[in-house]
Formats: C-alpha cells, structure tokens, sequence
C-alpha cells in the first residue's frame, strides 16, 4: 500500500506547481516592477542549479565509472601480485623444507658417528687397560704388541670419526643459519 501516499505526494506536488497564477500575484507582478525581476531572477537561479546538479551528477556518474574502472585494473594487479608472492613464499618454504630435511639427516648421522664413537673409545679403553696389564694378569711382550696395535688402529678409526663429527656440527649449525635467513 506504499505507492499511495507517494501518489498523493506526486499530486500536491503538481497542483502547487501549476501554470496557472493566481491573481494577486499577477497583480503584484504588475505594481513592482522590482518584484518581476526578483521573480525572473529566481526563474533563471532554478535554472541554473538545475544545470548545476545535472552537471554535477554527470560528473559523479564518469568519477563513479572511472573509480570501477580503476578498481577493477587494481584488483587485477592485486590477484597478479598476489600470484607472484605466492610462487614466492612457495619457493621459500620449499627451500627451507629442504634445509630442515638436510638438517635431520645431518643430525640422524650425528648421532650415528656420535654413538659409534663411543663405542671405539669404550673398546679403546679396555684395549690399553689390556695392553698395561690387568690386575691379576699377566701378558707376554708379544700380547702386549698386539694390545698395542689393535689401540693404534682404534686410534685411526677415531681421528676420522671425530673429524667426521666436527663436520657434520659444522654442516648443521651452517644450515640451521641458512633456515633461519630463510625465515
């Protein structure tokens, strides 16, 4: 039931609007000749503010299709951007993912040769233990010989495995740095 009162609206709208004057103001027209320039110049201001806002809304309706215009070609670059940065943060995490790979293994290696090691220096221990004579036991100089190279050869095994380790916390500690500039 809304079209009513905007149809009522419309209606007292036009007949306060209508060609015909009523006479007094024909008449005052006639006796001020001051008033008749007041009215045209009325008459010619309406005018005017009608071009005003007609210009005026003609040149929102070209801002309003220039700022669509401008905000499609942004989204535009910002999905393309956005692509990019992606690909980008993609490339990174894959090469950090690398390092974090190569790290473990590293570590798992470490381990190894850590554990390794102290078997050697477990076995080298009672090896010299062995060579100095036990309490108790008695060796002959040729054991003693054999104690002794078997000591020396542990020896050589460990020099190595102790490089191996010093390289392999080097080899971490580098990549761990690499991650961390990743980051």
């Amino acid at each position: 039931m809304r079209p009513r009162p905007v149809f009522f609206a419309f209606l007292l709208l036009l007949a306060g609007c209508s060609v015909q004057r009523p006479e007094e103001f024909d008449r005052l027209l006639k006796e001020d000749p001051h008033f008749a320039q007041m009215i045209s110049a009325r008459d010619q201001a309406r005018q005017e503010i009608q071009a005003l806002k007609k210009d005026l809304l003609a040149k929102k309706k070209a801002m309003d299709a220039e700022i669509e215009r401008l905000r499609g070609e942004y989204d535009a670059y910002a999905r393309t951007q956005n692509q990019k940065v992606a690909k980008y943060e993609a490339y990174l995490s894959a090469a950090r993912s690398v390092l974090r790979r190569e790290v473990d293994t590293a570590e798992a290696q470490l381990e190894a040769k850590r554990t390794e090691l102290k078997g050697y220096r477990e076995t080298l221990d009672q090896v010299k233990k062995m060579s100095r004579g036990a309490k108790g036991i008695k060796i002959t100089p040729d054991e003693k010989e054999r104690w002794e190279d078997r000591s020396l050869l542990l020896s050589e095994k460990i020099r190595p495995l102790e490089d191996d380790i010093r390289q392999l916390q080097a080899d971490i500690q580098l990549k761990k740095k690499k991650i961390a500039y990743l980051g």
